[in-house]
């Protein structure tokens, strides 16, 4: 006679044992063999049976790859985007800053590099494409990554990558507008968008390095502030990154008196242009309007050809540098230019149809009357224009706390232009025009990922001007023609063989240094 015996394991567990009984004529007894054939399933009541011998070496045997079978990767964008990294210097500060998600910041940060597009993307792209985080990134896992990169983490990794790039530098810093389609931001204001979209925006500040050309920090500004009011607070943020003495360029849209008087508190060295809505801009100009064009005023940079003058002048018990030049062949462009926006200026007051931005025009150099019967009559300013053309047109103005030369001034000014490059690229290559981030944490997150990505397309251009390739190739091509180069590995082996590379590969791996 057989039956199901169960047992209750101190852990909780209920084993199933068949039953059966035996009679032994001996001993005259009735004997019990039980035998384990599983344990109960405390959610259906049911029987789960023991796994039979061999079941689990049958099982892997049946998943096992068989021998000789290849397996063939996309390797070539991360092989490229690895080698960037390790030449920056860039996994060193990551890892101590962020030890559990640096292998997913580089990942989505290469996502960026190589297809722009947005993060939520990432997963399928993962699936063609090897990347330094194994492991799929969901929608949700880059949603929780962007949370977790906090301002104080971020502010970390500033300090530490100042360290890695630490040089006697001189450093740009501008200000651009990123629009956003959200409101409930609180950065997110209405105010001056420099790209002209009538959206709310942030502003985002950025120092760069003019010789290296390599961004170095950024600070998220609400939109609805100006350039002028955000230079006393980078400042002292930059200051608490315990970074080196900083020689600060930038342009007249910085430029104000509570400014000037911040940079000489905290001891920062200056080059800075000055709109013409200051006394002593205008004043210098008149200084030197009829004796500037002298021969020995002459000089050159970067292949314009103009005249300049510097004259040592104070700032509060200061000493600075005024520096003051003339373009002849810009003041000839800014004039036809000029004379072109107070014809349209005119024909729109004619209309009675005014435009916002040309409202300082309309104030300053034309005369509007209104009769009963004649209606509207303009009159150009012929005084405000002439003395416009003569102190304005093809001049401008820069001080300096430490730059005497007036050739070095403008050279390390028109370097600043590094900055501007690298606000191109956030926008244009790296999917950051728009904000389509709706919380604060998160957009500050996306924000960093965006430059970590930046500071790596930064690299691969750096080595591609180097070469003189922007003539012919631009970096979307040179990363489309990587992301054909395959890898092969036989299992088994651990050597991985590259697939046949076409020329311009060739070129793209003898370019940056790659071993096939």
């Amino acid at each position: 006679m057989s039956s199901l015996v169960y047992v209750k394991n101190p852990n909780g567990k209920i084993y199933v044992y068949s039953n059966v009984s035996v009679y032994d004529k001996e001993t005259k007894k009735v004997k019990h063999i039980r035998k384990s054939i599983g344990h109960l399933d405390p959610a259906t009541g049911e029987v789960v049976p023991n796994r039979r011998k061999g079941d689990i070496a049958r099982k892997k045997a049946e998943t096992k790859e068989p021998a000789g079978r290849c397996v063939v990767e996309n390797t070539g964008i991360q092989s490229l985007l690895d080698k960037a990294v390790s030449d920056i210097g860039l996994t060193v500060p990551l890892t101590a800053v962020f030890p559990d998600d640096w292998k997913r910041i580089l990942t989505c940060a290469y996502y960026l590099v190589s297809e722009g597009g947005a993060l939520c993307h990432i997963e399928q792209w993962q699936r063609m494409y090897p990347s330094p985080c194994r492991s799929l990134l969901a929608s949700q896992r880059v949603s929780e990554l962007l949370v977790r990169l906090t301002p104080a983490l971020q502010q970390n990794f500033f300090s530490r990558w100042i360290d890695v790039n630490r040089q006697k530098d001189v450093y740009a810093m501008d200000i651009t507008s990123v629009s956003s389609y959200s409101e409930l931001i609180d950065f997110v204001r209405w105010g001056y968008n420099r790209d002209g979209e009538k959206l709310p925006q942030i502003n985002l500040l950025m120092l760069t390095g003019v010789t290296s050309h390599m961004p170095l920090y950024y600070r998220i500004i609400p939109g609805s502030i100006k350039d002028v009011n955000t230079l006393e607070d980078s400042i002292a943020n930059i200051s608490v990154l315990d970074s080196p003495t900083y020689h600060f360029v930038m342009d007249k849209g910085f430029y104000s008196e509570p400014n000037l008087d911040a940079m000489y508190a905290s001891h920062k060295k200056f080059l800075v242009g000055v709109p013409f809505t200051v006394g002593f801009a205008c004043k210098a100009v008149e200084r030197y309007r009829d004796s500037i064009r002298s021969h020995h005023n002459y000089c050159a940079v970067f292949g314009d050809e103009l005249y300049a003058v510097t004259e040592s002048s104070t700032w509060k018990g200061h000493r600075f540098y005024i520096h003051v030049y003339h373009d002849s062949f810009k003041a000839a462009t800014d004039e036809r230019n000029f004379d072109h926006i107070l014809h349209c200026c005119y024909e729109e007051l004619m209309a009675g149809r005014h435009v916002k931005e040309h409202a300082s025009y309309y104030d300053k150099f034309f005369q509007v009357h209104k009769t009963p019967v004649r209606g509207i009559r303009v009159d150009y300013n012929e005084e405000a224009i002439s003395r416009h053309k003569r102190n304005h047109i093809g001049w401008f103005v820069l001080v300096s706390n430490h730059i005497k030369d007036k050739t070095k001034a403008l050279e390390v000014y028109r370097d600043k232009d590094a900055v501007e490059k690298c606000f191109y690229d956030l926008k244009n290559d790296l999917d950051m025009k728009r904000l389509r981030i709706h919380s604060a944490a998160a957009m500050e997150g996306r924000i960093f990922i965006q430059f970590i990505a930046l500071l790596i397309t930064t690299r691969l251009k750096q080595v591609m001007n180097a070469a003189g390739w922007f003539k012919n190739h631009d970096l979307q091509k040179v990363i489309s023609e990587m992301k054909t180069v395959r890898s092969v590995s036989i299992n088994g082996t651990r050597k991985k063989y590259t697939t046949e590379l076409t020329p311009f590969q060739k070129d793209i791996y003898e370019l940056y240094g790659l071993t096939p």
